[in-house]
């Protein structure tokens, strides 16, 4: 398979090692040609976009996101923290969500190498480091780790739509317990970001970018 220019360059692998592996995901493969997890090249945007997703719908996270984008124009760090957070609230996100934005905001500005800074981290290192900035915790760190980063072999157990579509697809939508699914998830190695993203897109059809 001819790879797309902005496929994560292990995406074509991924999908033939999930095609040998698990019937399952070969079905859902099937039902999606030619579509993929696409990178998110701007750090900023990327981890600002894992805030906006927090603990709400794919659809109401993606119409706040259209109208910050609206509202802030060539939206940036810089411009972000001038747009500041009573505007952003008139955009739909909470009030938290708009304070944790500026603060992210200010942690590009002061670090102007911190994407270079990431990619030299290994995935540990990077959820470790990411944690430490307010309203990032370990499942906003591993959806930078996935969609800026592009590592391959992100699993993030505890968010609720992959446990939704894991139920769905391989336990007649019983709930499985933790231990369950990662014995599932264990034969995805080393491509469980693409395992990940196939799941969340067989129960949603709007396709999940952050």
């Amino acid at each position: 398979m001819k790879r797309i220019k902005d496929q994560p360059i292990w995406w074509n692998k991924a999908i033939t090692h999930l095609n040998n592996c698990d019937n399952t995901m070969k079905n859902i493969i099937k039902l999606y040609p030619g579509e993929y997890l696409k990178y998110r090249g701007d750090p900023f945007l990327s981890l600002s976009r894992t805030i906006i997703g927090q603990q709400i719908s794919v659809k109401a996270a993606a119409s706040v996101w259209n109208s910050i984008n609206k509202n802030v124009k060539n939206l940036s760090p810089q411009n972000t923290i001038n747009y500041g957070v009573k505007n952003l609230k008139k955009c739909g996100t909470s009030e938290r969500k708009a304070e944790y934005l500026v603060g992210i905001a200010n942690y590009f500005l002061n670090i102007p190498n911190a994407l270079k800074e990431l990619q030299d981290l290994n995935d540990k290192e990077v959820v470790e480091e990411l944690c430490k900035l307010r309203g990032i915790g370990p499942w906003s760190a591993e959806m930078f780790l996935m969609f800026c980063l592009l590592r391959q072999d992100i699993f993030p157990l505890g968010d609720l739509g992959l446990r939704k579509a894991i139920s769905i697809n391989y336990f007649n939508k019983k709930d499985p317990s933790d231990t369950e699914i990662t014995n599932i998830s264990s034969a995805w190695k080393p491509y469980r970001s693409a395992a990940t993203w196939l799941l969340w897109k067989s129960i949603d059809p709007i396709t999940i970018a952050y």
